[in-house]
């Protein structure tokens, strides 16, 4: 099907669409979900890309929304903090707007007006990249550590080669950190050191920390279910659900977590609810809580409203990340935006340059201290590599193990944060080592992170 042929069936199925009382056919109806997801995510990348990160907008139009060139069409508007897309000569719409601090969000209902992003933290002292070590601890060693950097520069250089059209790796920051010393940067031209990238499913694991201070404040309790409204009959068997089942993933909620389903729970869920988390916390009970494992999205978007609600004030739950976690490790690139309905999305939309997202790896490599103050919990960084039940031993509490097969080439003791698009980072004890690869990658096929972490590991000695 050619785009001039897409399109006119894309407006035959709005004109469906807006029929009163009709009934879409299958084909029509994928069309709709496609117009429908496709403005929404164009509009909110663009925005936070574009207006929040300043990525170039031409670049992101020709990777990151390739798939919507030619059917849906983007107006950026950077003195109004709005982005706008478009499908089918205006019948599918959607608005994104910057959102102050919070980066930026969907605008339904004309709601938020739009709050130009100002950078509440002080300016970033990292130095400018120069091909030597620097330390990204101020407790590291006099020294940074000795490795075989040409092995190093060369599992980089395969790191950013483009050789495969159909299946381009796109990378667009590589930071590894050895004993506290970033010993090897790189980034894709256009790409600067202090330049927030999205983290995509890597957010889940900032979720972990975010729930982790509160426990350690005392407003939350890992051990006990927490009060969620949709679950407020106390008949409703989901009242079992503790907060540790949540963060394990073995809530026993039904959900869809697929990308390649435009109408799965995920994409509804990212691209048109309002309340994610509500829409989440609605879906049934399918399992007995406690017994099955499930990768969910929607879990960890529960999660960040219940810590709203623990708060209990709405300007200290959005300050809490900056505040509570970003602001003590010197992450000063980071941000995690929210939904329409004013919870952060949790599961999916952190943002942070690569050197942030070191940081953020380093803090758990050295048990939830940073710079010899113990940040989090030791024992809350214990819970995240101990596997869940029913996840095979893959996954511990909004970590990924990389005990998995899917990892084989990874040391046993090491876990990871892991994204949509190929964003990882690699946690490795055993050899005192953080990786981060942020980039976007649209095939799986683009990018082996078993491969890279393991190439990466033997160059550190």
């Amino acid at each position: 099907m050619t785009k001039n042929q897409l399109r006119t069936a894309l407006f035959s199925a709005a004109a469906v669409t807006f029929s009163a009382g009709a009934a879409l056919e299958p084909p029509l109806q994928n069309l709709t979900n496609l117009a429908r997801a496709g403005t929404s995510f164009s509009a909110k990348q663009l925005c936070s890309g574009v207006l929040m990160a300043g990525m170039d907008p031409n670049r992101m139009l020709r990777e990151d929304l390739a798939a919507g060139q030619g059917l849906i069409q983007t107006r950026i508007e950077p003195e109004a903090g709005r982005v706008e897309a478009s499908a089918l000569f205006g019948l599918f719409r959607s608005e994104a707007v910057q959102n102050g601090e919070l980066g930026c969000t969907w605008r339904m209902n004309r709601q938020p007006s739009p709050r130009l992003f100002r950078q509440a933290s002080p300016g970033n002292r990292d130095p400018k990249p120069s091909g030597g070590p620097w330390r990204l601890v101020d407790m590291a060693p006099a020294e940074p550590p000795e490795i075989d950097r040409q092995a190093l520069n060369d599992v980089l250089d395969r790191a950013f080669e483009e050789n495969e059209p159909l299946a381009p790796k796109r990378t667009r920051a590589v930071v590894v950190v050895q004993d506290g010393w970033v010993i090897a940067e790189r980034y894709a031209q256009g790409i600067q050191p202090n330049m927030p990238l999205i983290g995509w499913s890597m957010s889940k694991s900032i979720t972990h920390a975010l729930i982790g201070l509160a426990v350690q404040k005392g407003i939350l309790d890992p051990d006990k279910p927490p009060s969620v409204p949709e679950w407020s009959d106390p008949e409703d068997p989901r009242r079992r659900i503790s907060l540790d089942q949540l963060l394990r993933m073995n809530s026993g909620l039904a959900f869809e977590e697929s990308t390649g389903a435009l109408n799965s729970d995920l994409v509804r869920m990212l691209t048109q609810e309002a309340d994610m988390a509500g829409f989440a916390a609605s879906q049934p009970l399918i399992k007995k809580p406690g017994k099955k494992w499930s990768y969910s999205s929607g879990t960890t978007n529960i999660l960040s409203r219940i810590l709203r609600h623990a708060i209990n004030n709405d300007q200290d739950y959005w300050a809490f990340p900056s505040q509570a976690l970003f602001g003590p490790l010197g992450m000063t690139t980071a941000v995690l935006e929210s939904d329409n309905s004013g919870t952060l999305v949790g599961s999916s939309l952190a943002w942070a340059s690569g050197r942030d997202w070191a940081r953020f790896g380093q803090l758990y490599l050295d048990q939830g201290r940073w710079n010899g103050k113990q940040l989090l919990p030791a024992n809350w960084v214990r819970r995240a590599r101990t596997a869940s039940r029913g996840s095979k031993k893959g996954y511990g509490a909004h970590w990924w193990l990389s005990r998995r097969k899917s990892r084989p080439d990874l040391p046993n003791n090491s876990f990871t944060a892991e994204g949509y698009q190929g964003q990882l980072l690699l946690i490795a004890p055993s050899q005192r080592a953080v990786i981060v690869r942020l980039g976007q990658t649209p095939n799986k096929a683009g990018f082996d992170a078993n491969a890279f972490g393991a190439d990466v590991l033997s160059a550190l000695r």
